[in-house]
């Protein structure tokens, strides 16, 4: 079998495991890397070629990403216990770094009231918590106005997942489709364009590139949905209830939140300084 195919059928697995395209993308570049340079079926020469990329300078977080994708070939291929012996680096995991209530209120502030669809993108990624990928394939019959809730079909993993919206959320997404004239299937489109296509992700990036420069915010998709996630935990949500609003299938990676905010109680705790003078 040529290299090609082989990396066609690992494409395949990956796709049946419930893989995003975009992992898919990823894993499949590095393997194919890995064959074009002679890697073989086992752990040592596996590590030969991370030492090799060392070298060419990725960092540990890029390492790591080469890992799992050979990791996930190696499985593929059969050979789990190479797999197996192959470790990631160590990645120091950063605190995801939450806006404010306040700056939340200042980015949609300077988002002019009749650009409708540009509110919503902002509301659905942070009223919601979607990913940016998440948003982009929403369709129309995905919404259920009636009850408020939103249908998050195929998220990471490809599990399907039903997301509560508020009233207010749900009555801007009403708003902004009686606003449109064609008959798109996506819940919201790419505008300038003949055909009403799905959004695309880099859209949103330059949206919020955009208004985040107008409102002095710095701000991404996915720092929306961890404002999302840290607020509701300050709020008192539980945190089993956010992992499940997330699509999150291992609690651990919700978790990091609950860091979040206890360094955000820490600094609170640290302005109030009511210790001092207590203790002599």
């Amino acid at each position: 079998m040529s290299e090609a195919e082989t990396v066609e059928e690992f494409e395949t697995y990956l796709d049946l495991e419930g893989k995003s395209p975009n992992t898919i993308r990823m894993y499949s570049y590095y393997v194919r890397r890995y064959l074009e340079w002679g890697g073989k079926l086992n752990a040592r020469s596996a590590l030969r070629f991370l030492a090799r990329l060392r070298r060419e300078g990725y960092s540990n977080r890029s390492l790591n990403l080469v890992v799992q994708a050979l990791r996930a070939y190696f499985r593929f291929e059969g050979a789990d216990e190479e797999a197996e012996k192959l470790k990631p680096p160590k990645v120091p995991r950063s605190l995801p770094k939450a806006l404010t209530r306040e700056e939340v209120k200042r980015l949609l502030s300077v988002i002019p009231p009749t650009r409708k669809r540009d509110r919503l993108i902002v509301l659905l990624l942070y009223g919601a918590g979607l990913r940016v990928s998440e948003l982009c394939n929403l369709r129309r019959k995905d919404v259920d106005l009636e009850r408020n809730l939103i249908v998050v079909r195929g998220g990471k993993g490809a599990k399907d997942r039903v997301v509560p919206i508020p009233a207010f959320l749900g009555d801007a997404i009403r708003d902004y489709l009686e606003s449109r004239e064609d008959d798109s299937e996506y819940l919201i489109v790419e505008e300038g364009r003949r055909k009403k296509d799905g959004l695309s992700p880099k859209t949103v990036w330059h949206l919020l590139k955009k208004y985040g420069e107008r409102a002095g915010v710095e701000v991404t998709p996915h720092r929306l949905r961890h404002s999302f996630a840290t607020h509701m935990l300050e709020n008192g949500v539980d945190i089993r209830a956010i992992q499940e609003l997330l699509g999150h299938s291992n609690l651990s990676t919700t978790q990091i939140y609950t860091k979040v905010t206890v360094e955000h109680l820490r600094k609170a705790q640290e302005k109030a300084r009511l210790m001092e003078g207590l203790i002599e």
